[in-house]
């Protein structure tokens, strides 16, 4: 349980007041909320809510286990580095087709090639953890603003307004005071969402180039005398 657990429960309540307030009465005129319902496409508390179900901890747990599976690839290039005990025009084919499989595999060097598979599977190890990381700061920052929002002056108006009659002791709800207060924490809360979201697509078109399908490669192509009618073998994996 983190801090955003420990106050989404309090949050919740105050939000339901929120989404109410703001279907049944809307917003005063101008309020920096409507652009922000406009963009975000959803009441402050079902937006909440929604975040709330992201957790960092299966992102981070699926990085972590992506990265053993690197030492397959390794392996893999390991054998086929192995000395051939035969030779002629199929030996040399294979040799070919083993040295631009290993390649692909790994990209041949010292550390893995961004472009190679194990360079690709590392990326997503890797865009995994940074997930993680914006979902852990994300959901830190999102519970300071419910915080904050739980301990204002706005949350007592709301609270107090009775939705059952439609009156309370700040006037009517359908009246400047909790249809403003109601707006401006739904305004803090859906700035606050659309910030994580945009931070979000931001990392994605970071990552994104790095993630794209490994190679995009044609089939591994040899020419060898009498393996067909075009003397051409072809491998593909």
């Amino acid at each position: 349980m983190d801090v955003l657990d420990r106050v989404a429960a309090p949050a919740r309540e105050l939000l339901a007041r929120v989404d109410a307030l703001l279907v049944g009465n809307g917003a005063p005129p101008g309020h920096p909320v409507w652009p922000l319902l406009r963009q975000v496409r959803a009441l402050p508390g079902e937006a909440v809510a929604a975040f709330v179900a992201v957790r960092p901890e299966p992102l981070a747990a699926a990085g972590t286990a992506i990265r053993p599976q690197l030492d397959g690839y390794a392996e893999a290039v390991d054998v086929l580095a192995g000395r051939l005990d035969w030779s002629g025009p199929a030996a040399q084919a294979y040799d070919a087709a083993r040295r631009t499989l290993a390649t692909r595999l790994t990209g041949g060097g010292g550390a893995a090639d961004p472009d190679s598979f194990a360079g690709r599977l590392a990326a997503t190890a890797g865009y995994a953890e940074a997930v993680a990381d914006w979902a852990a700061l994300s959901r830190a920052g999102l519970a300071a603003v419910l915080a904050e929002a739980l301990g204002s002056a706005e949350a007592v108006t709301v609270r107090t307004a009775a939705a059952e009659s439609g009156w309370s002791a700040f006037g009517q709800v359908g009246s400047l005071g909790p249809a403003d207060a109601a707006a401006t924490i739904a305004a803090a809360v859906l700035t606050a969402i659309l910030e994580i979201t945009e931070r979000g697509e931001e990392l994605l078109e970071r990552w994104r180039p790095r993630l794209a399908p490994a190679g995009g490669h044609r089939p591994i192509d040899v020419a060898s005398p009498g393996a067909g009618s075009d003397g051409t073998i072809r491998l593909r994996y």
